[in-house]
């Protein structure tokens, strides 16, 4: 029989433990990572150097993200080293890196609000998480870009934290989490951050992909799936755009489109063939993907049982 104490010192145990802790216990918001982002924001307006040529400051926005991550890598390994159980301080820095929570909230929200005489409400909760104008958008436009934010932010503040912390422990998870944080604060959408947010943003995508591939995979299986996954890499971000392609013909609904970003329409391609969206559909988008992601957790807390037993 495999020792109790030794099963929960498993990665895999950690991984499970901090998704279930999550996901059950309430967090303030002001307690949560993401409540630092506006602290970062305006960091970044602080060091970028607005008269400079692009190539200056992309430099800036490089050496913005070294100067938050390198100090925080080395207090974590620091304080690490003096934990007196390494599992437990793991499991705790996880669940703390880790937010899924706040994006069933905003799920549960626009389904309530995004209809009638609440829409205004609607786009005010949106507009925080867009990053762009929400005044303009109907009920549909708003359930559509909630559904997009959601299931993109998953893979940024939820999947990419544990898929950090399988590769690579906490300090995977640390710059998996501190790269979300950084390309949501320098965001490239911004007018004042359009060559500086370019470095996080690139690395961001990188560390991304494959997080968001992993949760796409499920959605993959039958007939004309890969030909609609293709479809997704036309997105800005690739990998990105594929989850979302699957997911809206898993949903049978349509995704993307143009939008506004400041004073400029952009024209992004569409994606599926069905319906379009409804206040229940981030809800719904949401509970798929995490259903996936579940399912790869326990996957990998069971192939950690099967090798215990070879």
């Amino acid at each position: 029989m495999i020792p109790l104490e030794h099963l929960a010192a498993t990665p895999a145990a950690i991984l499970v433990g901090a998704a279930l802790l999550e996901a059950l216990l309430p967090w303030p918001a002001h307690l949560r990572l993401s409540a630092l982002v506006p602290l970062l924001t305006r960091l970044g307006h602080k060091v970028r150097r607005p008269d400079g040529a692009p190539a200056v400051q992309q430099r800036s926005g490089l050496l913005a993200t070294l100067v938050v991550w390198l100090p925080c890598a080395a207090l974590l390994w620091s304080v690490r080293n003096l934990a007196l159980s390494e599992p437990l301080f793991d499991l705790l820095i996880l669940l703390l890196l880790i937010e899924s929570r706040p994006l069933r909230e905003l799920a549960q929200a626009n389904r309530q609000l995004a209809q009638g005489e609440t829409l205004p409400l609607a786009r005010l909760q949106a507009a925080p998480w867009l990053k762009r104008g929400t005044e303009r958008l109907s009920a549909l436009g708003v359930s559509k870009a909630v559904t997009e934010t959601v299931a993109l932010r998953l893979v940024a503040q939820w999947a990419g934290p544990l898929f950090g912390f399988l590769l690579a422990g906490v300090q995977g998870a640390l710059l998996w989490r501190l790269a979300s944080l950084l390309t949501q604060a320098f965001s490239p959408k911004e007018p004042d951050f359009t060559h500086f947010g370019l470095p996080v943003a690139r690395l961001y995508q990188a560390l991304a992909t494959l997080p968001a591939l992993l949760l796409a995979l499920p959605l993959l299986a039958g007939r004309g799936m890969g030909r609609v996954a293709r479809g997704g890499l036309r997105w800005p971000f690739p990998a990105g755009g594929v989850l979302l392609a699957l997911l809206a013909a898993r949903l049978r609904v349509r995704l993307g489109g143009p939008r506004f970003y400041a004073d400029d329409k952009l024209r992004f391609p569409v994606l599926g063939e069905g319906d379009e969206p409804t206040a229940s559909t981030p809800a719904r988008a949401l509970a798929r993907l995490q259903m996936m992601g579940w399912g790869w957790l326990l996957l990998t807390l069971l192939l950690t049982l099967g090798g215990e037993f070879v």
